[in-house]
């Protein structure tokens, strides 16, 4: 029997992370079809996204901090599988119920795929830590650039029963990645085992984080709304919001080596800024400008997120696995309750005064980002945490 193939495995694992981070976006593209099909209002649709948000979040950390004990690789192909059928089942859901079944159960096969998978690329990057994470990350941003409009395709051709269409994709990947996972030692382990965590750093990114978080997935999730209320057919929203997420994997990639030259501190400010104002640009300009005022701000936002990573591993090299469930984790729970949030500000304002209100959350992670360490050797872990 072949041994499997360390390098083919880091491929998969980046195909497997396009898929199952394509599978989590779709929800935003079905969300305008949903919303019409149960009658919702801005809230409940919200609480869709919700759900499946927070499922995948509360569980993560603590996969994160129980593979960091077991090495138990196999949560990358049984996360994975689990997100697939979750989602590929959407469109057969009877009731609102069902709906939230559903998306619930993707969210947990996304909370058992990223520990593993996160502590794999940063133990095995070696000095280029920001550049690896961003090859990975950009294999997610490009599972979210597909998503949205890979889901408006299919349920317009084929209706929401279209959507079953999806799961002999996932399936295979996760088969694909069994296959080729090495079984000598299953993932990487630590190198620096007794060094303690920076618990405050680690807490400041946590704050970021969540910031980021909140402008960015109640964006994500509203604007194919905001795009049809504007005008736009469901196909065209789709696609914006596809682009919007595509230039992102640009940016991933930009960001996480570029952080490796610069430092950290730089890019993560940098971006959160500069994103937060032509998202704002977006808002107020209309026809070609708006869309490259958008694009621009997709790049410039998804540009923080793998460094942001790659700092809070280096803070707590002991554990990555929990710090990185942690941090997306986190990430996405908060995202979830804002989606919520964000919906019931929508009902009582409208969706454009809510994406304008809520760009200060943006500029409010900016802010506290200038106030991490200048230097990446600040970073590292102290005696004292």
């Amino acid at each position: 029997m072949k041994t499997p193939n360390p390098r083919s495995f880091s491929r998969i694992l980046v195909l497997g992370h396009t898929i199952n981070d394509m599978y989590s976006s779709m929800l935003s593209g079905l969300l305008p079809v949903l919303t019409v099909a149960f009658s919702l209002s801005y809230l409940l649709a919200g609480l869709i996204a919700m759900i499946n948000n927070m499922t995948s979040s509360i569980l993560q950390p603590f996969l994160g901090r129980w593979f960091d004990r077991t090495q138990a690789a196999w949560l990358l192909e049984a996360g994975l599988a689990v997100n697939c059928i979750g989602m590929s089942l959407v469109g057969f859901s009877s009731n609102y119920v069902i709906l939230l079944f559903l998306v619930g159960t993707a969210g947990l096969g996304v909370a058992a795929f990223h520990p593993p998978a996160f502590s794999t690329v940063v133990r095995s990057s070696g000095k280029s830590k920001g550049g690896a994470m961003g090859i990975f990350l950009s294999g997610g941003n490009t599972g979210f650039f597909l998503g949205p409009i890979v889901a408006g395709g299919i349920v317009s051709a084929f209706g929401l029963p279209g959507t079953l269409l999806r799961l002999p994709i996932g399936l295979s990947i996760a088969m694909l990645l069994f296959k080729v996972r090495p079984r000598d030692h299953g993932i990487p382990t630590g190198s620096q085992p007794g060094r303690p965590a920076n618990k405050r750093l680690v807490g400041l990114l946590a704050t970021i984080t969540a910031f980021r978080s909140i402008f960015i997935t109640s964006s994500m999730t509203f604007l194919p709304l905001y795009l049809v209320a504007q005008g736009d057919t469901l196909i065209v929203a789709t696609a914006v919001v596809s682009i919007w997420l595509g230039v992102g994997v640009v940016g991933q990639l930009g960001g996480g080596f570029i952080s490796d030259r610069i430092g950290r501190r730089p890019v993560i400010v940098t971006s959160l800024l500069a994103g937060s104002a032509f998202f704002y640009g977006f808002l107020i300009t209309t026809g070609l400008t708006s869309l490259l005022l958008l694009a621009l701000s997709g790049l410039l936002l998804y540009a923080s997120w793998s460094v942001i990573v790659v700092m809070s591993s280096e803070a707590a090299p002991s554990n990555v696995g929990a710090v990185s469930g942690l941090m997306l984790g986190f990430s996405v729970g908060i995202g979830g309750l804002a989606a919520v949030g964000f919906g019931a500000v929508a009902d009582m304002i409208g969706l454009h005064s809510s994406l304008l209100l809520f760009i200060g959350f943006a500029l409010a992670a900016a802010l506290l980002a200038l106030t991490l360490p200048k230097a990446d050797s600040a970073v590292l872990p102290t005696k004292c945490g």
